[in-house]
């Protein structure tokens, strides 16, 4: 039995968003045979009497930096420079989570900043990224494609070491994939109809189909809701069919890191004339335990994204409770999930912002009760191999010390931890003025000299 703490940069509590439901459930797994905590900023719950919480976020470096020194591993998806540079001579082993493509989701998620803020975030990504790379002892991403980008980046930067190849010519020992996973028990609906609640101009035998996330900067909802108009002109009569959006703020969201695609969809939106109609907005967001009555309402499940790099190598969380809902899925061909679709027969996908063809889509599932059906089984075969005990399987055993792992490159980690700080001095100046970047500096700068922080 190992030591393990999972280390989340948000609050996990009711509601959650991708990054918090991932520590959450990979914790969950590995505290059936390993002593777990979960370090996250305050407020924080785990709700699972077997692990242990540190409520210490990035900016709580003392607490954080104590809970990885009393740890064997360290499960993160980043960590502080300062903090990164020690984990070496504190011996604590870890696993860098890298399940999540920021070096491209950067790009879409500053759109709507100036060039320079957008040059010194992407500085900043891309190098907390290869710093977790070089420090790690292990690296776990959600997919074969994310697995060939890190891979690539290793490469590039000198990461791929010698020792480790002549070990494992694969190099499996050193990254792999741990995708996001379900849930073993099926989603239960706490409350028979909440979508109808919330929403009561959508009639008993009106079809519900559903958005299941936020809307972010990377995702094209505008396509979705003229889709939806679409259909309401072809039909007449009823039953009508709904978009109902499932959330569209996010959990631990601070102003600063906002994006505009919110607004731009709500605008679209209030064009339309479709909002109240059926096209339905809930501004709030979701509990993560209550989010099985509504998809278990729905229909449909739908999920549409832009053309762009992004697309490529993500892996669409909301399309897995889909999945664990057995709710047949229209969406934008071109990522991981999308493929699974067309291959497994969970539905139906189409091109980037092709409204029409998704309206058809659309239709040809909700029109044809066979069809439906023969996607919900399919679903429903391959739900009970996508549980979070399966994904996470080989992680357990990582932390078992039950296979061989690669080794921190110490001389990299050095240069990238060095390299991170004057983009991040640059950001900080620029959202919080000279006093913050210059307490920030002042923090790094103790820290530096104080033995053992």
């Amino acid at each position: 039995m190992a030591r393990v703490l999972v280390v989340c940069a948000e609050p996990i509590g009711p509601q959650v968003a991708g990054p918090a439901i991932r520590a959450l459930e990979l914790a969950r797994v590995l505290a059936s045979a390993h002593e777990v905590t979960i370090a996250a900023p305050a407020p924080s719950e785990t709700g699972d009497p077997r692990i242990s919480l540190v409520e210490a976020g990035f900016a709580d470096y003392d607490e954080l930096s104590a809970a990885v020194a009393a740890s064997e591993f360290v499960i993160a998806q980043s960590l502080p420079p300062r903090l990164l540079s020690k984990l070496p001579s504190l011996g604590t082993r870890l696993i860098a989570d890298l399940y999540n493509p920021t070096v491209f989701e950067v790009l879409e998620a500053g759109r709507d900043k100036p060039s320079a803020a957008r040059r010194r975030q992407q500085r900043t990504v891309t190098l907390a990224s290869i710093a977790q790379l070089a420090a790690a002892s292990f690296v776990i991403c959600a997919s074969e494609q994310q697995r060939d980008l890190w891979l690539g980046v290793m490469a590039a930067e000198g990461l791929v070491q010698i020792e480790d190849y002549s070990r494992d010519p694969t190099l499996r020992s050193v990254i792999d994939v741990v995708p996001f996973g379900l849930p073993t028990n099926p989603p239960v609906a706490h409350t028979s109809t909440p979508i109808r609640l919330m929403f009561p101009s959508i009639a008993a035998d009106d079809r519900i189909v559903l958005w299941g996330g936020g809307v972010w900067n990377w995702l094209d909802p505008e396509t979705a809701i003229d889709a939806i108009g679409l259909i309401e002109k072809q039909r007449s009569g009823s039953p009508r069919t709904h978009l109902v959006m499932m959330g569209i703020g996010r959990p631990a969201s601070e102003e600063l890191d906002a994006m505009r695609a919110g607004q731009r969809m709500l605008g679209h939106l209030t064009r339309s004339g479709l909002e109240g109609e059926v096209v339905h907005v809930n501004r709030g967001w979701v509990d993560y335990d209550e989010r099985g009555g509504w998809l278990l309402e729905a229909d449909l499940g739908v999920s549409t994204h832009h053309d762009h790099l992004e697309s490529r190598l993500a892996f669409r969380t909301r399309m897995l409770d889909y999945i664990w809902a057995s709710l047949p899925i229209v969406a934008t061909s071109g990522d991981t999930l999308s493929a699974l679709i067309e291959r497994e027969g969970l539905g139906l996908t189409v091109a980037p912002a092709d409204a029409p063809g998704l309206a058809e889509a659309i239709s040809a599932l909700l029109d044809d009760p066979a069809r439906l059906a023969a996607a919900k089984l399919s679903l429903e075969r391959l739900a009970p191999k996508m549980t979070w005990q399966q994904a996470a399987a080989s992680l357990s055993a990582i932390c078992g010390d039950e296979i061989a792992t690669g080794s921190p490159d110490r001389s990299a980690l050095r240069r990238v931890t060095l390299a991170q700080y004057p983009p991040l001095l640059a950001e900080t100046h620029a959202t919080h003025g000279l006093r913050g970047a210059a307490a920030r500096a002042l923090r790094n700068l103790r820290r530096t000299l104080t033995p053992g922080s």
